[in-house]
């Protein structure tokens, strides 16, 4: 329960940043600017923020015995750095920015739950590998969504209305990597039958554009309808649910039983 609530706390402030953007529009002015030190501040808890679920869900697959202290450790780090955007407000196109209490508030309350929660099992290697595979699949995904050229990976039906808001929230998500959030916190919870959930969860990117194609008419320039999948989510998914058919104990390096003590003869 208490490593639940920890991923829970440590992805709430990535998933809840899509609900937190603000458009300014454009100016003819010059439009102000942030400092170095605005810069190195926001960078370095920004980018803390990301890391902290991918360490999470690598050390639960991997190192469960040293889950809780790296983890918390590591989430500490994230709440300090967290903590400087409050002081070192940032100057961009809306005017000077400051960090946000809830979201130090999120950090160190992982940080608490990580510190009280028991060490666990180490999984079988094939759950572990899976899940890691999943984690990286969609971690792919969202560094080649930010990173490519023109921020398009594959190609877009032409949806409009309702169907197009949902399809740039969807794809907003992807780029604050909170589907990347989501993976990880079914890597973390990898030994319960919950993380299939998370399967469910990220096949709605997978699937979403050929569905929203097919039922609004809409038309597309892919070379075909199977462009519109987005293959890793898809893949990810496909995984994350076969993951759930495999043993979640037991598996190869998972320390043997203590034997039941024997009476002594008389």
């Amino acid at each position: 329960m208490l490593r639940a609530l920890a991923i829970l706390a440590a992805t709430a402030p990535q998933l809840s940043s899509i609900l937190r953007l603000q458009e300014c529009g454009w100016f003819a002015y010059n439009v102000p600017e942030p400092g170095p030190l605005e810069v190195a501040v926001w960078w370095a808890s920004a980018n803390a923020s990301k890391l902290l679920p991918l360490v999470l869900a690598f050390l639960a697959l991997w190192a469960p015995r040293q889950f809780p202290k790296i983890g918390a450790i590591f989430a500490a780090l994230t709440t300090a750095l967290n903590a400087l955007p409050l002081v070192v407000p940032y100057t961009g196109p809306c005017g000077r920015t400051s960090g946000e209490w809830l979201v130090v508030a999120c950090y160190a309350l992982a940080t608490v739950l990580l510190l009280r929660t028991r060490p666990g099992h180490r999984l079988p290697r094939a759950r572990a590998a899976v899940w890691s595979v999943v984690v990286l699949l969609v971690l792919g995904r969202a560094l080649a969504r930010n990173y490519s050229s023109d921020g398009i990976v594959g190609c877009w039906a032409m949806l409009q209305g309702t169907w197009a808001q949902i399809q740039i929230n969807l794809d907003l998500a992807e780029a604050l990597y909170g589907w990347v959030c989501v993976a990880a916190a079914g890597a973390v919870l990898a030994a319960h039958r919950s993380a299939s959930l998370v399967g469910l969860v990220l096949l709605v990117p997978a699937w979403f554009q050929p569905v929203a194609w097919l039922l609004s008419a809409a038309s597309h320039d892919c070379s075909s309808a199977f462009a519109l999948v987005a293959w890793p989510h898809l893949i990810a998914g496909a995984l994350a649910l076969l993951a759930a058919r495999l043993p979640a104990r037991g598996g190869p390096g998972t320390a043997p039983e203590p034997e039941p003590a024997q009476p002594h003869s008389p």
